[in-house]
């Protein structure tokens, strides 16, 4: 894994690349190994941290502990950590909109990261929170690797728990994950069936039982770069036979949280959920997010891009029926779903995501069988046929199984790090 893991690591972390080329060429000891890899994460940490502190919070390290004795919260600033009352040892961040007004309760969105950084999402995304009028709340405490029935103990505490000053809606609060985070909010929505939608970022479903019902609605986000993609394909299958009502949006990336321009089209679904289920309904709002989407499937529609087409017609479709006209959109979907072009296309990316997934077990299976030479040369092979590869579908492929060749090595040195720490402490 050693071997597979500094052979990678440059696509991701360039400025590795030296210190990786040094390793793989010195005679290192074995028994150094964990010393390095710490220190790779840590510039990997240090590449990734996004944003600062706001000024106000580095002058006065005590303003969230005023703010939530007085009740009152500054808005259009992130406030990181806030404490959650009755459980010290959890936090979150806090974004409340421009125009945001105590005399109402507003839609909200709690998010999840993997890693715990709850401020994160928030700073992506806080633009979106003025457009559309959204309370954010970023979980520091939900992470990969925290047992799950703490988190949804948390997760309950964000729901319900909050100072009289942050207005959430009961009836209004989504749920939206990356990664390990995705998995997180699903299985939150799934156990507890009192939020109005999740978003899944980057990872799909816990493992779904026959008779588990789905009492929220679901759009999932992937990049067609993300290991996980090929997760998705086959979720978005198992929910269509079911019946549910989710919508599937693929674009061009990696594995990360999407970017502003990506998670706008979640922003949109969450407002239409958020006020199409009133008694009175603002249909000029409606009407202005539909126009929008129309401009949008214009630009589109002449693209060669046949999957993300048919994505956003079942999109608008789903979101949009009742309180707009889709007769156009459901008889374009219909003809573009029976078009030869489009049925070949499916074809090729099954047979593709198939041929993927073989050669993901077969990889698994020699990460502990061959030596760091020849990972070595087997990681340039694919790089080349990426550069060299014309087919957007299976160059896509190769960029995934780099990916996963990536954080497949990094768990097994993980969790060989672990068994070494805990027979250090027997």
């Amino acid at each position: 894994p050693f071997g597979i893991f500094f052979a990678v690591l440059p696509a991701f972390y360039p400025h590795t690349f030296f210190l990786g080329l040094i390793i793989a060429r010195s005679k290192m000891k074995c028994h150094l190994y964990p010393c390095v890899l710490l220190l790779l994460v840590c510039l990997g940490a240090i590449s990734c941290e996004s944003g600062t502190i706001p000024k106000k919070l580095r002058q006065d390290p005590d303003a969230h502990i005023k703010a939530a004795a007085e009740r009152t919260f500054e808005r259009g600033t992130i406030l990181d950590p806030l404490a959650i009352q009755g459980r010290t040892l959890e936090s979150y961040a806090l974004y409340l909109p421009k125009d945001y007004l105590t005399g109402y309760t507003w839609p909200t969105v709690l998010f999840f990261d993997p890693k715990g950084k709850g401020r994160k999402p928030l700073e992506l995304y806080k633009d979106l929170a003025d457009q559309f009028g959204f309370i954010l709340i970023g979980s520091n405490f939900s992470r990969n690797g925290k047992p799950m029935e703490e988190v949804l103990e948390h997760i309950k505490s964000l729901k319900h728990d909050l100072p009289a000053g942050i207005k959430v809606d009961p009836f209004r609060i989504f749920l939206i994950g990356f990664s390990g985070g995705a998995r997180v909010a699903v299985a939150d929505a799934m156990a507890n069936g009192d939020v109005a939608g999740v978003v899944g970022c980057g990872a799909g479903f816990p493992q779904l039982k026959e008779d588990v019902e789905l009492s929220f609605n679901y759009m999932a986000m992937v990049g067609r770069q993300d290991f996980n993609y090929a997760e998705f394909a086959v979720l978005d299958e198992e929910l269509s036979a079911r019946g549910s009502n989710h919508i599937l949006i693929e674009f061009e990336g990696k594995h990360a949280w999407p970017d502003d321009k990506q998670m706008v089209e979640a922003f949109k679904w969450m407002t239409v959920y958020s006020y199409s289920q009133e008694e009175v309904i603002d249909m000029a709002l409606m009407d202005s997010l539909y126009q929008s989407d129309v401009k949008h499937l214009l630009k589109i529609e002449n693209s060669e891009d046949l999957r993300s087409i048919v994505q956003f017609y079942k999109k608008m479709i789903s979101l949009y029926k009742g309180l707009a006209k889709v007769e156009e959109q459901e008889k374009r979907l219909e003809m573009l779903r029976s078009s030869s072009a489009y049925k070949a296309y499916e074809s090729e990316l099954k047979t593709v995501l198939g041929e993927e997934m073989k050669l993901r077990s077969q990889y698994t299976r020699k990460m502990a069988q061959k030596d760091n030479k020849w990972w070595g040369k087997e990681v340039v092979k694919i790089r080349e046929e990426i550069r060299n590869q014309s087919n957007l579908i299976v160059k896509n492929s190769r960029k995934r199984l780099l990916a996963y060749l990536s954080i497949s090595s990094f768990m097994q040195i993980e969790a060989a790090l672990n068994r070494e720490i805990g027979r250090a402490h027997v």
